[in-house]
């Protein structure tokens, strides 16, 4: 009976150590990068050939694995995926700047690695930062925060978790891309939207405790000046150039993550008082998309319970699904017209319905 016993969790353990080591693809993109960097050239677009054409590719020639994850029993491979991320996403950043302050990274290959850089930091380093930022331990989420920090995007940890899970899906909420709204347009209004309404979130908490809405006490206040002050100590002493670099991964960091908002959400309407379910946001149930991103594109889950972790969440029958990968959908979403052709037909009945009824 014990021997029985004993060889079932032994099963079970082989079983979940096999599922989490599918999760350390999500850390590949890190080592090219910080390869790329410091062998400089044109080896520092190896992360752009990864990104921008193997899991774009991935996500359209493999099926769809909607298979649900085992009962975890330790969460020690999943967790150590993230703090190993947290580790090489600051290295990657660190390898791009150290390589155009000190081993003259510059022209081409200079603006390659910054890209690179940029790719990965908004797919590994925001992505670990948001599952990092909803967790429960202080420590946890201080390391989300880090990671958010060096793309200069810190502010998103309140507008994340105090706003957009609050009001997704709803008019308020500035991280909802409307139904017809191109990428480009959800650019121009999202990205001041977010720091809008993360600075008023922080500020009307403060008017309640009587404290200055705007001053150092304000969380995002705060996080700005000390951001600025990273990238002028930068470029005051390392020079124009590694400044330079470092703010144009930020860049395509930031652009990166706001492309996945848009396509997480586009054109769903949550009415106001409604529950969040698994209707209010699109699914891919895509291999390279779910463990590149550990996860991330099975969203619905996400918003139904948010601090869920990552290696636990299910897919849902009832909600949208995207035609392909949140890596497949990048270039289509770059083209309107295709985007709404593929994604419109998608959006369930009831929600064109209260649209129209919101309209």
């Amino acid at each position: 009976m014990n021997n029985s016993f004993e060889l079932q969790n032994s099963e079970i353990r082989d079983m979940h150590t096999l599922y989490s080591f599918r999760y350390l693809i999500s850390l590949f993109p890190a080592a090219l990068v910080i390869a790329g960097n410091w062998l400089g050239d044109y080896w520092a677009g190896l992360n752009v050939v990864w990104t921008m054409l193997v899991l774009v590719a991935a996500d359209w020639i493999f099926a769809d694995k909607k298979e649900n994850p085992p009962i975890y029993t330790s969460s020690l491979i999943p967790d150590s995926v993230l703090y190993l991320a947290v580790i090489l996403h600051t290295w990657s950043i660190f390898s791009l700047v150290y390589a155009v302050a000190f081993q003259s990274l510059q022209g081409l290959p200079l603006f390659l690695a910054a890209v690179s850089t940029g790719l990965h930091a908004g797919i590994n380093g925001i992505t670990v930062a948001h599952e990092l930022i909803h967790r429960k331990k202080l420590s946890e989420r201080l390391l989300g925060q880090w990671n958010l920090f060096i793309v200069n995007y810190t502010h998103f940890y309140v507008e994340h978790i105090k706003g957009h899970h609050r009001l997704v899906g709803t008019a308020a909420d500035p991280a909802t891309a409307h139904y017809g709204e191109s990428l480009y347009a959800y650019f121009l209004r999202t990205i001041p939207g977010q720091w809008r309404s993360a600075l008023t979130i922080e500020a009307n908490a403060l008017r309640e405790k009587q404290k200055m809405p705007y001053g150092f006490s304000n969380y995002v206040v705060r996080v700005a000046f000390i951001q600025l002050f990273m990238v002028a100590a930068l470029g005051f002493f390392l020079g124009l150039w590694p400044m330079l670099a470092y703010l144009l991964q930020s860049f395509v960091a930031i652009l990166l993550l706001e492309y996945v908002n848009y396509i997480e959400h586009y054109g769903l309407v949550r009415a106001p008082g409604k529950k969040v379910e698994a209707e209010h946001a699109w699914q891919s149930d895509s291999p390279s998309s779910r463990f590149s991103l550990v996860e991330l594109s099975r969203h619905s889950d996400h918003h139904i319970k948010a601090s869920k972790p990552y290696h636990t969440l299910l897919s849902h029958d009832d909600s949208p699904t995207l035609p392909s990968g949140y890596f497949g959908m990048f270039y289509i979403a770059l083209i309107p017209p295709l985007w709404y052709k593929m994604v419109h037909p998608r959006i369930p009945t009831n929600q064109v319905e209260l649209k129209l009824s919101h309209s």
